[in-house]
């Protein structure tokens, strides 16, 4: 089939999927690629000034959260449906982000970091299990590839969309607006038939965590995951650590001058000259796939599936060492512009050899 052709033929209820996972997306890393710098950074205005161990607290918790439940609560949405996990994963995020933006003591931030972890959670299996039953075989690469495309349009949009929000001192309009965005995904819900899991409807809940640990342990999938945590720990180095090496560290004074960065995109207060905002330089990374994941999925679609994976690993670890050897602003970009071509190679082949 041609290429028009193909993109018609993945059909309404896929759109529609995308759709959600680009809001949900969009509101998480608006607020995800900020909130590190709103926790700990001790110059910023507005923020908590809490310690960098505090926030690592935060984010370890909210880490365990987000990945370590959906072990259990994929099982839960092939049981309960795609929908009404779905519905209740919206819940959480908007009291998450609610309660994020509202408290300033420790306890009460930390409950509402780990309502937006569990909500996430109970996202993602709801979303890519439909996903999953949306797709054949033959569209998988394509299909996949769509979506990783979408999930980048919201990454690629949530960090300008949390700076316009913040302004000079008004952090809170950031959880507000991440909220709002979220709950869009209410109406979605309307918008396409849940498809059937499959999985037998009479068993209780104690049956299905049975069949949950009894696939976990499955060594083929034991050794997958052990490989893409692996993956995934660099791009949680990018999420998570370089927001404070650029903010401290990285001379963007040339790259900003060189490319006429607009004044919008430079950092309210900083001491160190015309530094760009550390949010808008990691954008490049969701940028990037926005413009190429969709033609190199569909490139690699009769490429090996552990074949692309395994080249797009070795580009993102060059990557992710290129982009913090020095302090200068334009080896950065590089480093993320390395990484982001091997996570365009392996994120949605990622998806398509689980699925």
């Amino acid at each position: 089939m041609g290429w028009l052709s193909k993109l018609m033929s993945l059909g309404r209820p896929f759109w529609m999927l995308c759709t959600m996972e680009m809001w949900e997306r969009l509101a998480y890393y608006g607020l995800r690629v900020v909130v590190g710098v709103y926790i700990a950074q001790a110059d910023v205005p507005g923020g908590l000034h809490w310690t960098q161990a505090d926030r690592a607290q935060i984010f370890f918790w909210w880490s365990i959260f987000q990945s370590v439940l959906p072990t259990f609560t994929g099982g839960i949405a092939d049981r309960y449906g795609y929908k009404r996990t779905i519905f209740v994963s919206i819940t959480l995020k908007l009291a998450g982000y609610l309660v994020m933006g509202t408290q300033r003591e420790y306890w009460p931030f930390f409950l509402g970091a780990l309502l937006l972890a569990t909500g996430t959670a109970l996202f993602k299996p709801g979303i890519q299990g439909s996903l999953a039953h949306n797709l054949k075989k033959e569209d998988g690469s394509l299909g996949w590839g769509i979506f990783y495309w979408l999930v980048n349009v919201g990454a690629m949009i949530g960090p300008p969309f949390a700076g316009w929000l913040r302004g000079e001192n008004a952090w809170p309009w950031v959880f507000y607006g991440c909220a709002a965005i979220v709950s869009l995904n209410y109406l979605m819900l309307f918008t396409y038939e849940e498809p059937q899991s499959g999985y037998d409807t009479s068993k209780g809940f104690g049956e299905v965590m049975a069949d949950t640990f009894k696939n976990f342990f499955e060594p083929r999938l034991l050794t997958f995951l052990a490989i893409m945590t692996g993956f995934w720990l660099m791009m949680y180095q990018l999420w998570d650590f370089h927001p404070f090496f650029i903010t401290d560290w990285v001379d963007s004074r040339g790259v900003a001058d060189a490319l006429s960065i607009p004044d919008s995109w430079i950092e309210p207060g900083g001491t160190r000259g015309r530094q760009i905002g550390q949010e808008h330089i990691l954008n490049l990374n969701a940028a990037l796939i926005v413009l190429l994941v969709v033609p190199i999925s569909w490139a690699v679609q009769k490429m090996k599936t552990l074949q692309a994976m395994l080249g797009g690993m070795v580009m993102a670890t060059l990557g992710i060492l290129v982009s913090g050897l020095t302090a200068s602003g334009w080896v950065l970009l590089a480093g993320v512009l390395c990484f982001s071509l091997g996570e365009m190679l392996t994120g949605p082949k990622k998806s398509e050899y689980l699925g």
